[in-house]
């Protein structure tokens, strides 16, 4: 009898080595994580929002953990080149990826996909918002929404600019189109420099654009803002109203920026960097740069609660393209 017990058990510890032997290196490696150099693939080209957020941070976070954060920006489809990337990238923390809000809109506007982001990333951290923005040539006669509204039903179509295809500031576009009747009629930029050039040239009359683009030529007068499509007026723009105070209830589109690892990478590394994150980004000093952007962070949340973030706008954005019908098809 003791024999058999003893081979059983024998037996069963032999099984179950492997099992302790792979965890106890991986529990090891993550303990020690950072060793080496981290990659954070940026989504965009180098000088937009998400690539100065992005160099921020890896700044603060090379000092904090004594490794270098080196930032590669891998741009194209509108993040899409990126996020796939990173997504085939090991779990193991040494790859990062930041990207924009087209994370959580291309999975319902595209139909060619190749990541989940329920299933191949898991969201790290949210790290900073930025207003959406109305704005206008200065030769237009209108200075508040109402007036704004009451001339454009007077065109025979309202062409607005936007810094691409997909994004949030199209979206919010094609938004207020469906629910003014307002014959908008969307035209893509490469990039919000571009559309805001034309916009102040008068080739177009009317733009889409992110507040961190903009704000320079609003403060120079080039440009006047209209309206944020945000739910909420921005401490950075307070005198600009949004649409949902002005009878568009519920109109809530505005940009986000948000760090995402590969799914599996252990909990003990996603621990550690959004902790530091969270404290990174509220510090005074990173208010005061991103507030020279025209950006804010969000207040600081733990893994839960920034996972319940993206879901939440996840479900936003399946609702906002369902209503817009905003689809491509490459």
């Amino acid at each position: 009898m003791f024999n058999s017990v003893f081979r059983w058990r024998t037996g069963a510890m032999m099984l179950l080595a492997p099992v302790f032997l792979a965890a106890g290196p991986a529990s090891a490696q993550a303990a020690d994580w950072p060793s080496k150099p981290v990659t954070i693939v940026v989504a965009f080209p180098p000088g937009g929002m998400t690539d100065v957020v992005s160099r921020g941070l890896a700044k603060e976070l090379s000092a904090t953990f004594k490794q270098p954060f080196i930032v590669e920006n891998k741009a194209g489809a509108s993040g899409q080149v990126a996020t796939e990337y990173a997504a085939r990238q090991a779990a193991d923390g040494y790859t990062l990826l930041i990207a924009a809000t087209g994370y959580v809109i291309a999975p319902y506007t595209r139909a060619k996909i190749n990541y989940d982001p329920r299933k191949d990333l898991v969201s790290v951290a949210a790290l900073a918002q930025i207003p959406n923005v109305i704005v206008v040539n200065p030769a237009v006669p209108a200075k508040t929404v109402p007036e704004f509204l009451d001339w454009a039903r007077k065109q025979d179509g309202v062409p607005y600019a936007t810094p691409g295809a997909g994004g949030s500031t199209h979206l919010a576009g094609e938004l207020l189109r469906k629910l003014s009747d307002i014959p908008f009629v969307h035209v893509p930029y490469r990039g919000g420099a571009a559309a805001a050039l034309d916009t102040i040239s008068g080739q177009l009359q009317v733009g889409f654009q992110d507040g961190g683009t903009v704000s320079p030529f609003l403060r120079s007068g080039q440009l006047r803002a209209i309206a944020i499509t945000g739910a909420k007026r921005s401490a950075l723009l307070p005198d600009v109203p949004t649409l949902h105070e002005s009878g568009f209830k519920n109109f809530d589109v505005y940009t986000w920026v948000g760090l995402h690892a590969p799914a599996g990478t252990p909990p003990e590394i996603l621990n550690k960097l959004n902790a530091s994150i969270g404290s990174i980004m509220n510090s005074p000093e990173m208010v005061s740069s991103l507030k020279t952007h025209s950006s804010e962070p969000f207040a600081a949340m733990d893994l839960a609660q920034t996972r319940q973030f993206v879901e939440d706008e996840l479900t936003k954005w399946s609702d906002l393209v369902r209503t817009t019908g905003v689809k491509f098809d490459d």
